[in-house]
């Protein structure tokens, strides 16, 4: 039915009157038709995570999943669509002046949408004129709705590092803050018409290995690390906030073949996720290929590498191993070859597995394997796009890139660190601000129905000692964000009603 009704779009576009601009037409409808695929996606992480998750916290989880995207549509429009792509105050788009570089869009939150008229496309009066000059061709709603997409999978990608153990209102509240400013004020710094880390350090990123996954990767390591992991898992007891011995509980998959079908639907809506990023119509079929080759490396490399490094392969591993190529990809897919496309997978594949290890070994629990797919694999595709990325490629050639690969990558590296370390900064923030809010609103709720419940005593020194002051606030923060062991043990799902 989606490619008849797509077929029809196509159909019509072209059978346009000659005076009118078919490869408008197109360009949009692509542009829409891409922005479907991504906001699908949503619909995979959901299966994804539900499979990969314990059925105690199913309804959790999928409330999770399918809230965020409703949280992520109301934080963009208000706010995150005009620090990302909104124009400056101290600056103008207009060719010819001189123009500075840009920390953050200061021009169009909450924006009106204008109805399209002849030759405008719907933009607004002002607002977004380097927007119009980035992506021309192309409508003002559509362009919001693929931007809009993007930024609530960054938002549900932490959803999987923090699963069965983080308060259901402090995810939200979290996700808010993350794409309503995090992800759009580091995103403008590499998209944005005059972004200072694009113009001033020449950091390129195709369709978002850093932008949307190491942003999203790195928010969920925070959160993940601050919570601590699930009771029993790496010996965790929340009781003592000790590990203690050996894993008290199994924690397995509940159902692979919900995440396998999850994998899949990523795996199909990332054809959009990478060939809506393509401003050029011709460059969408090889950009869907390489997408698509690299998917495949992922998931053959996470076959024959996993033996070695977690000392058998899993469904698991293949599955992100898969969505491990994906990510890797996405930061030049319509850059490099298909030879080079495998290579970039399959060294996907070992960071998957690698991120799976050493996750294990710092104690930092991630259900469902966010971080190594995201963040990791986000690293390497981002260094990937200075080592492969070809001239031949008319998008890439059109960037502004050093001649020197190793000065490239090294360039990409450091555009990477300094987005990772903004945004574990601000992570840290908006975490602790959520958790406190939740913490005393939860003293105060306590008060006013009488319901007391036995607290652990917080840390208490004679005097001010600063570390331990740090190591209080962390743990009022885990209060705050974290389920009770009750909840936690009976399932998180006590939360909704399930009639």
């Amino acid at each position: 039915m989606a490619i008849t009704i797509l077929l029809g779009w196509l159909g019509v576009a072209v059978a346009q009157d000659s005076n009118t601009n078919n490869f408008t037409n197109l360009s949009t409808i692509w542009l829409l038709v891409s922005s479907f695929l991504v906001f699908f996606m949503n619909a995979g992480f959901a299966m994804l995570e539900a499979g990969l998750c314990r059925r105690r916290n199913a309804t959790n989880v999928l409330a999770k999943n399918l809230i965020v995207f409703c949280i992520s549509a109301l934080a963009f429009w208000l706010v995150g669509f005009g620090l990302m792509f909104g124009d400056g105050i101290t600056y103008s788009c207009v060719p010819g002046e001189n123009n500075s570089l840009s920390l953050v869009g200061q021009k169009g939150l909450f924006f009106n949408l204008p109805f399209p008229q002849f030759g405008n496309l719907g933009f607004p009066e002002s607002g977004f004129n380097c927007l119009n000059q980035d992506w021309s061709n192309r409508s003002f709603a559509a362009l919001f709705l693929f931007q809009l997409v993007f930024a609530g999978t960054a938002a549900t990608i932490v959803s999987g590092a923090v699963a069965e153990r983080v308060k259901f209102w402090a995810f939200l509240l979290f996700s808010f803050f993350l794409v309503g400013f995090i992800y759009p004020v580091t995103g403008h710094w590499v998209w944005g018409h005059y972004g200072w880390l694009a113009k001033a350090l020449k950091f390129h990123d195709f369709a978002g290995s850093t932008v949307v996954h190491s942003v999203g990767g790195m928010a969920g390591l925070v959160g993940a690390w601050l919570l601590k992991p699930r009771q029993g898992r790496f010996g965790y007891n929340l009781r003592t906030d000790r590990y203690e011995g050996l894993e008290t509980e199994k924690f397995s998959a509940d159902n692979l073949g919900l995440a396998t079908l999850g994998c899949l639907i990523l795996w199909l809506g990332w054809f959009g996720f990478n060939g809506g990023s393509a401003k050029d119509l011709d460059y969408v079929a090889n950009t869907i290929t390489t997408t698509m080759m690299a998917a495949a490396a992922g998931g053959i490399s996470s076959v024959f590498f996993s033996p070695i490094i977690l000392g058998k392969p899993s469904l698991a591993s293949i599955i992100n191993g898969i969505l491990g190529g994906l990510v890797g990809i996405t930061a030049s897919a319509a850059f490099v070859d298909i030879k080079s496309a495998f290579i970039i997978g399959s060294i996907s594949g070992i960071f998957v597995l690698l991120g799976e290890y050493f996750l294990q070994v710092w104690k930092i629990d991630d259900p469902v394997g966010s971080i190594p797919v995201h963040l990791f694999c986000g690293f390497w595709g981002t260094i990937a796009l200075g080592i492969f990325s070809s001239n031949s490629s008319l998008l890439y050639s059109e960037l502004d890139v050093y001649d020197d690969p190793l000065l490239q990558v090294l360039c990409q590296f450091l555009g990477w660190l300094i987005i990772i370390i903004v945004t574990a900064l601000l992570s840290l923030l908006g975490w602790l601000l959520v958790s406190l809010i939740l913490y005393y609103a939860s003293h105060i709720n306590e008060r006013i129905s009488g319901k007391q419940r036995h607290r652990k005593q917080l840390r208490q020194t004679q005097y001010f000692q600063l570390g331990e002051f740090i190591l209080t606030i962390f743990e009022i923060a885990r209060r705050g964000i974290r389920v009770s062991l009750e909840e936690e043990i009976s399932g998180s799902d006590g939360v909704f009603y399930n009639p």
